[in-house]
């Protein structure tokens, strides 16, 4: 190829676009110009000048306004920054001069600006879960997917032990394995610190977890003292995270420093410090605060003495790290052999069947379809829905610009006439109004950075986040939101610039412009489409607001207002629980106290498959179990249906008797006049073992109100090894007696902390997503609102000003106030009603998916539709009158004469 020759595709647009009479000449001297730029500048940039002339000249207006000069200089644009200057001059002025208009698409802009920009900052929060790590790309979580011989299917992020070491050894496309175990049913774990000659410092911790020596070999975190190489070598190693050290030691280095680990994490034996890591910024669905080696505790002698196998215990969370360019797709469909071949003999004996297969850790935190992978995990869905929000928030700003531009285009009107008669052309004007909407736009966004700024604590504080402002800052961060300005200004700007530009100047000059019936349509329609989107957050926030309020009052089954929970965290507290529950019985403030492994709201991870006598071992149904001493059922107020609960008045019962609720009858098909004194089976056909029915309690929701009831059962705990204690308070001033139950707690437990928390407030805990969703739509929605009433409030100005002749006619002919307020408001009041209509089925069908994830729910009433559409009629009524009002009160002498 000639590299002294112009572009060949560039020459093809000239042929395709330029008229055949007039191509000749032009190409003749575009060729004779880049022959002489070639000498000048050489051919690359020869070639670039070429290829934008070429562009420059493919549209007609710029073809024909350079017809005439183009032989002098094909180039050249003269005055150009003059030309700029101009646009900008003249732009400002035309905002300074219409400071209402100005005003009000401004503070709409920079809120629709600020809205999309903290819900971007929320959902790039989102989205950064696990991206840091060095190797993430590698990275997989083992994902279960067990299916019941009744055919029902549960996804588990935890697999037996194990797995790893067998995934590792059959597949050599994995590089390497760990193990993750969460403290089920401790949401608190005690650490204490003995030093001689320094009293014993005790602290609360969560989100201590057990992990394999391998654990920093597929995570990465930035150790400030220690390696992460050799940190988990020891069983009675703990590594902690920055926070933890300093407050347990304070600025003194921590490494090779004691800590004395309590409850099932550590057995109450000493840990020494081989590692601190830094609190990272960068978000995991790995929260911790301290990880030991998974050899230590309770899980250490339970993987030393239990024979493991793969189907039951699964309680560990497995990843894997693949060798660079494994395709893990082609690895998950190996996956089925690899259970046939470890697994297969097990869960035939067992009952049920099992399937696995990999997920990207960097995918983990959205995976909606598990509620719980270390921590709780958010939805896609989710982030699409506050990113519509963010868009539709942006286009509100931008339709009331749209619609502010065109509704005052008679203003300016005479303007582009006189343009049009000096000589210029379309494509100047074109670029001339998209040039104020860009002005426009950038003022709005240095305010909505500004308000960003201002607001990104509350912000925080709402969405539960800890969004640094550095990261608004960020030059990435602030390059996408320049280029959002720009982008909402091209948008908002380009159907005012195209609309403005085609004016005809001789109608305009003789007074004879009107507004088209396709630009009242389009501004119609425009209104219209805001108000669908706000009517819909409206019914959007008292779905929710309902579906959040039933779930505070939904009755439960038991008694969950004035409980206090109390944790009960090491060797010497289990000791003194008969003791300590004694004492704060005395007082007369107290109904009760009793103990429980777990207790309403935190969940029960342990479980136990029984069946009826008649039964094989592999139609056992799962039920979920919780050890209690005799008192709790009373205490929490469960409620007897049949048979009896356990209590001090039968101290013969053992721990081969339960008591279960009516849906474990059910999905054993046990009839509940028969219950009582029935047995139920449980471990293999060879060796089964029975358990006793002496109660049946009604069903109660021990999880939250997003899963159905379980099949649940209760057993009597013979020891005193129990994780809580409840304590009942018989008054609502539960104040008076936290600083007894603490004295009582200090003369028996004088080295441990006295913590202790509300029932009713834990249970709550497990709807923070969803009240947090309640409170962003509630927020957009009031914003969404406001921007659209700014627009209507500017349409319906400008609409009263277009008919000040008639009102003052109308007024002069006897009309009243009123009927001038009902005639300018009618026309819009049409539109919100349309918008009702639109919106409401929109909203139906988008709420109820929403509902779906809750297993007990609302239904979505008429009323709530009533409600939404007189709402919206009445803020636009209020919107509207206001101008309405004003312009009625004109004096029509007045109003005539200025006419």
């Amino acid at each position: 190829m000639n590299q002294n020759q112009p572009p060949r595709w560039a020459d093809r647009l000239l042929e395709w676009f330029v008229a055949p009479h007039l191509r000749e000449d032009l190409q003749g001297d575009l060729y004779e110009i880049f022959r002489k730029r070639v000498e000048q500048v050489g051919p690359a940039r020869a070639k670039r000048e070429y290829t934008w002339a070429v562009l420059h000249y493919l549209t007609p207006f710029f073809f024909k306004r350079k017809q005439t000069a183009h032989r002098q200089n094909v180039y050249s644009q003269p005055n150009s920054i003059d030309m700029i200057r101009n646009y900008l001059t003249v732009a400002w002025r035309n905002l300074v001069r219409s400071k209402s208009y100005s005003s009000i698409n401004i503070l709409g802009l920079s809120v629709g600006m600020t809205c999309c920009m903290l819900l971007l900052l929320y959902i790039r929060s989102e989205l950064s879960y696990d991206k840091h790590h060095q190797h993430a790309n590698e990275l997989y979580l083992v994902k279960s997917t067990v299916i019941y011989s009744t055919g029902t299917q549960e996804d588990n992020p935890r697999q037996s032990s194990p797995y790893a070491a067998a995934l590792k050894a059959e597949f050599p496309e994995i590089e390497q394995t760990t193990r993750l175990k969460q403290n089920f049913g401790e949401n608190k774990i005690l650490l204490q610190v003995r030093e001689a000659g320094k009293s014993v410092q005790s602290f609360y911790e969560t989100n201590g977890y057990q992990v394999d020596s391998t654990f920093f070999d597929l995570f990465t975190y930035h150790f400030t003292e220690g390696s992460p190489k050799n940190a988990l070598q020891d069983a009675h190693s703990v590594v902690l995270s920055e926070d933890v050290a300093h407050k347990m030691f304070g600025t003194a280095p921590a490494l090779n420093r004691l800590i004395k680990i309590n409850g099932s994490t550590g057995n109450g034996e000493n840990f020494k410090v081989t590692g601190v890591y830094r609190d990272e910024r960068a978000r995991s669905h790995i929260d911790a605060r301290f990880f030991v080696p998974m050899a230590a505790g309770w899980v250490g002698g339970f993987l030393r003495e239990q024979p493991q196998n793969f189907y039951y215990n699964n309680m560990f969370c497995t990843y894997v790290r693949l060798r660079p360019g494994t395709n893990a797709e082609q690895l998950n469909r190996k996956l089925p052999a690899f259970i046939e071949k470890y697994a297969r003999q097990g869960l035939r004996t067992a009952g049920f069947d099992k399937r696995i297969s990999l997920i990207a850790v960097p995918d983990l935190h959205l995976n909606g379809e598990i509620r719980d992978i270390v921590t709780p995990t958010s939805s896609s869905t989710y982030l699409y829905i506050l990113a519509s929000i963010a868009l539709f928030t942006l286009v509100i700003a931008c339709i009331n610009f749209m619609n502010l531009a065109t509704a005052r285009s008679a203003k300016r009107a005479a303007e582009v006439g006189v343009r049009k008669v000096m000589g210029a052309g379309r494509g100047l004007l074109i670029r001339q109004f998209l040039g104020e909407s860009m002005i426009l736009c950038l003022l709005s966004l240095v305010v909505a950075i500004g308000l960003v700024a201002l607001f990104l604590p509350v912000f925080n504080g709402l969405t539960g986040k800890q969004i640094a402002f550095r990261e608004l800052i960020d030059p990435t961060i602030l390059a996408a939101f320049v280029a959002m300005a720009l982008v909402t200004g091209v948008l908002a700007g380009s159907y005012p610039a195209f609309y403005l530009s085609v004016f005809n100047p001789v109608q305009v000059l003789k007074g004879r412009f009107t507004n088209s019936v396709s630009a009242i349509a389009l501004r119609r329609g425009l209104v219209v489409f805001q108000f669908v989107i706000s009517i819909a957050l409206v019914l959007a926030t008292l779905v929710i607001e309902r579906q959040m309020r039933f779930l505070r009052n939904q009755p439960l089954g038991f008694t969950k207002e004035q409980q206090l929970v109390i944790p009960l965290r090491s060797d010497e507290s289990h000791k003194a629980y008969t003791a300590l529950s004694n004492e704060i019985r005395q007082n007369n403030q107290v109904l009760g106290a009793a103990g429980t492994k777990y207790y309403p709201g935190i969940g029960s991870p342990s479980d136990i498959g029984l069946y009826r006598p008649d039964q094989n071992a592999d139609q056992a149904q799962y039920v979920k179990t919780n050890f209690v001493d005799a008192d709790f059922m009373q205490l929490m107020g469960f409620q007897p249906i049949k048979g009896r609960m356990f209590s001090r008045a039968f101290m013969a019962d053992t721990n081969l008797r339960i008591v279960v609720n009516e849906t474990t009858l059910r999905k054993l098909n046990v009839p509940l006049e028969k219950a009582v004194g029935y047995k139920l089976s449980f471990g293999q056909q060879a060796d089964r073992s029975a358990l006793e029915i002496v109660g049946v309690v009604k069903d109660f929701h021990f999880e939250d109100l997003h899963q159905p009831i379980q099949p649940y059962a209760f057993l009597l705990n013979n020891t005193d090894s129990f994780n809580y204690l409840i304590v009942h308070a018989n008054t609502a001033q539960v104040a008076n007696l936290i600083p007894f139950m603490e004295q009582k707690w200090k003369k028996l437990l004088p080295d441990e902390p006295f913590e202790y928390s509300f029932m009713d407030e834990d249970f709550q805990r497990n709807y923070q997503a969803d009240v947090r969703t309640s409170r962003i739509v509630s927020y957009f929605t009031f914003f969404a609102i406001l921007i659209s009433c700014l627009g209507l409030f500017g349409l319906a100005a400008f609409a009263a000003q277009q008919r000040t002749k008639e009102i003052g006619v109308r007024k002069v002919l006897g009309a009243s106030v009123g009927s001038i307020v009902g005639l300018l408001s009618k026309d819009f009041l049409v539109l919100v009603i349309i918008a009702i209509v639109i919106a409401s089925p929109i909203a139906w069908y988008a709420m109820t998916q929403w509902l779906q994830g809750f297993a007990y729910k609302i239904d979505i009433e008429w009323w709530m539709f009533v409600v939404a559409g007189l709402l919206a009629v009445g803020i636009a009524l209020l919107t509207v009158s206001f101008q309405a009002i004003k312009a009625a009160l004109i004096n029509p002498v007045k109003s005539l004469r200025s006419e």
